[in-house]
């Protein structure tokens, strides 16, 4: 409105002036030819022709200039505040995009990461929307995030590929659900006409794994509120599947660091820092020693691909054999270590006996040559520190190589040697609790 105003007055002392000008012009001229002429000078004359002489020139400035100087200032006025407009919605997009990458930047689970989303498609479109995300196939896919405050769209699309958007790889708006045109899985949900929808593909780690899906309200938003809402879709998608990314792959990179490859069960060093955590919760823990017995003999006589699929295999039954809460690693070569937390040595061994039993059973079908092992075992209270009680573990086990192998010795802290786990095979005290209730006693020959 200022603009308009200051350019409507521009024009007008711009018109007045050359009104003014053009006036003394004429009244110079007519004055000066008056006089040369040699004829009277008639005032009344020269204000008649002035008069005529303005009349004729006020429409002959007004149609020359006047009115396309005018349009002209109303064109410019109209872009510079079309420019501005453009410019404020940028700038608003920009700082919203920089609060979600900044929201994204700091969360360090993906549960956290998923809220984060929900919040930045409620700001971002205000109305429902949800975050598709494959699985680590990438053959499914299943919502992780939904619109925060609002009911989730509920797109059908099964598996990534199944979506229009991801095949395509491009952002697809659909303004009506019931054109031609419009997405399968749309249809089949019956949404009401004007209903539109806006789905973007998101890349996570470079592959097209989930979909941004979004709906509007037609009745309630122009064309351009819809091209806003999926601007800011997706540069929300784009941030989300960046930050997606980098966390799986530090996590998969951590996994990497921590995980034996062979095996995969945890080395030395992740048991450690593992051990180290769950401490907080549970001060008093077992700890075992596992040691395949005569695994050099089996390497030598039948190879490393062989004595490979060995460690492989006892890894597989030892993860099995014990609960989700307790920790194994491989510990080195042929050496395992399985802590136990919240037990004591009495409900340990029945656990190291199903393991060994297990194993047994495993190689009955496994196509590979039989072999045992022993295990040496001790709780806390043979002594606070880890590194302490594996070596006293260690200590156990050897005991039980001497014994003859196949078989657990447990090191009893009240005795001076280790003392076999045959003395432990007693039904244990009234009310106590085994780690497996349905676990059968085993006691291997001695």
């Amino acid at each position: 409105m200022l603009h308009r105003q200051a350019g409507a007055k521009s024009i007008l002392v711009r018109v007045g002036g050359a009104l003014i000008g053009l006036s003394v012009a004429f009244v110079g001229a007519r004055w000066t030819l008056m006089a040369l002429t040699g004829e009277g000078v008639a005032h009344g004359r020269i204000a008649q022709e002035l008069g005529l002489f303005l009349a004729l020139s006020t429409v002959a400035l007004t149609a020359t200039s006047t009115l396309p100087i005018r349009n002209d200032l109303l064109q410019i006025q109209r872009l510079v505040e079309n420019t501005e407009h453009e410019l404020r919605e940028r700038n608003r997009g920009e700082r919203f995009l920089r609060k979600v990458q900044s929201a994204f930047d700091m969360v360090e689970r993906e549960e956290e990461l998923f809220e984060i989303a929900g919040l930045a498609m409620r700001d971002a479109s205000d109305g429902p929307g949800e975050f598709l995300v494959a699985d680590s196939s990438n053959a499914h896919i299943q919502r992780v995030a939904t619109a925060n405050g609002h009911d989730a769209p509920g797109c059908g699309v099964a598996t990534p590929r199944s979506c229009p958007a991801v095949r395509n790889g491009q952002t697809m708006k659909f303004v009506a659900t019931n054109d031609l045109a419009a997405c399968p899985r749309l249809r089949e949900r019956n949404l009401a006409e004007n209903q539109a929808a806006i789905c973007v593909p998101v890349n996570v780690l470079g592959t097209p794994s989930a979909v941004l899906h979004a709906v509007r309200n037609t009745a309630e938003a122009t064309g351009d509120q819809l091209e806003v809402a999926a601007t800011a879709l997706e540069g929300v998608a784009v941030r989300f599947g960046a930050r997606l990314g980098m966390m799986r792959a530090m996590s998969q990179s951590q996994l990497q660091a921590d995980t034996d490859p062979l095996t995969g069960l945890l080395n030395r060093r992740a048991m450690e820092n593992r051990v180290r955590d769950m401490r907080v919760d549970h001060p008093s823990f077992a700890v075992a020693m596992a040691d395949l017995d005569h695994f050099k003999d089996l390497n030598d006589t039948f190879g490393h691909d062989t004595g490979d699929r060995a460690l492989r295999l006892f890894s597989r039954i030892l993860r099995a054999a014990v609960r989700d809460a307790d920790i194994v690693a491989r510990h080195g070569g042929e050496e395992f270590v399985i802590v136990l937390p919240g037990a004591d040595v009495t409900r340990s061994a029945p656990v190291l006996h199903r393991l060994q039993r297990r194993l047994s059973e495993a190689l009955a079908d496994a196509q590979l040559p039989t072999f045992t092992v022993s295990l040496g075992l001790v709780d806390t209270t043979g002594g606070d520190d880890l590194s302490e009680l594996i070596q006293l573990a260690d200590r156990a086990l050897m005991q039980a190589k001497a014994d003859g192998r196949d078989r657990i010795v447990i090191w009893d802290s009240s005795l001076a040697e280790p003392t076999s786990s045959a003395e432990l095979d007693a039904e244990p005290e009234p009310g106590t609790e085994l780690i497996a209730a349905s676990a059968e006693r085993h006691h291997p020959a001695h």
